[in-house]
């Protein structure tokens, strides 16, 4: 089992599967939102929102049809404390917690959702699974910068002392045995938030995270393997666990000893 750290920089997790289709959703809510009382995530809410559709097919040689905008349906599912949720669309089901533990306990609660939702629509298969962290670097104290927490490699040009640094950003992408791995590191000023694609619907950050102000990094960790097979959830448990030791080495390859020494 993974080691719980002190002081873990972890501030945001999402884990996300992607199945077929489930185009009359609504009428299994009920039934899926009794069970998810039951495993403690009772704060329910459905959301409508406009989904852009872009015609690709069915037309004669130069024509152009306007795209349309088609109201879709997601449902939320959420613990008492607000810290963690379930997000289900007609065709992908996440969880996502600001209230992170050791991955073991991420993915069984994350499992617990699917395997409710599973025994509702009875899932044909998956077709995406995926596991993305956002860990905040920040210097707990005067004495300490960014270069004692992130190796060289990903600190680019920004911290020279006769520069005023205003963002740095470094990406890179890797095809792993699990799947594909892409590792952001972002460093500016300001406080600790989320992606403009995550902000929406996240839970609230632990404010310890959010009180400090000033230089930071985020690592930003993105797993994810695209591949239809046959729904098997003692698979897509496995699958997440390939995909988490990809982002803990990728993690520990961009820290240094240093850091982690200050997170234990």
């Amino acid at each position: 089992m993974g080691k719980k750290l002190n002081n873990a920089p972890v501030y945001y997790t999402v884990a996300q599967v992607q199945f077929n289709p489930i185009l009359n959703l609504e009428g299994y809510i009920p039934a899926i939102q009794a069970k998810m009382r039951e495993a403690r995530f009772p704060d329910f809410r459905q959301e409508v929102f406009q989904r852009l559709v872009l015609p690709f097919s069915g037309m004669e040689p130069g024509q152009m049809a306007a795209p349309t905008v088609t109201p879709q349906s997601r449902y939320l599912f959420g613990s008492i404390e607000g810290r963690s949720l379930f997000l289900l669309e007609t065709n992908a089901l996440s969880f996502q917690t600001t209230d992170y533990d050791t991955f073991e306990t991420f993915a069984a609660t994350f499992v617990t959702g699917l395997d409710i939702l599973h025994g509702a629509l009875r899932l044909e298969f998956v077709e995406r699974i995926g596991l993305r962290y956002l860990d905040a670097i920040q210097p707990s104290n005067e004495s300490e910068t960014l270069r004692d927490f992130l190796v060289q490699e990903v600190l680019g040009l920004g911290l020279r002392d006769e520069a005023q640094l205003q963002h740095s950003v470094s990406e890179t992408v890797t095809a792993t045995p699990a799947g594909q791995l892409i590792s952001r590191v972002l460093i500016r000023h300001g406080r600790i938030g989320l992606p403009a694609e995550l902000s929406g619907l996240a839970p609230t950050i632990d404010p310890r995270f959010t009180q400090r102000e000033g230089l930071h990094a985020i690592v930003d960790t993105d797993a994810f393997v695209m591949h239809r097979e046959i729904f098997d959830i003692a698979k897509v448990g496995a699958r997440l666990s390939a995909l988490h030791d990809e982002i803990d080495k990728s993690f520990k390859a961009t820290v240094t000893d240093q850091a982690l020494a200050s997170w234990a």
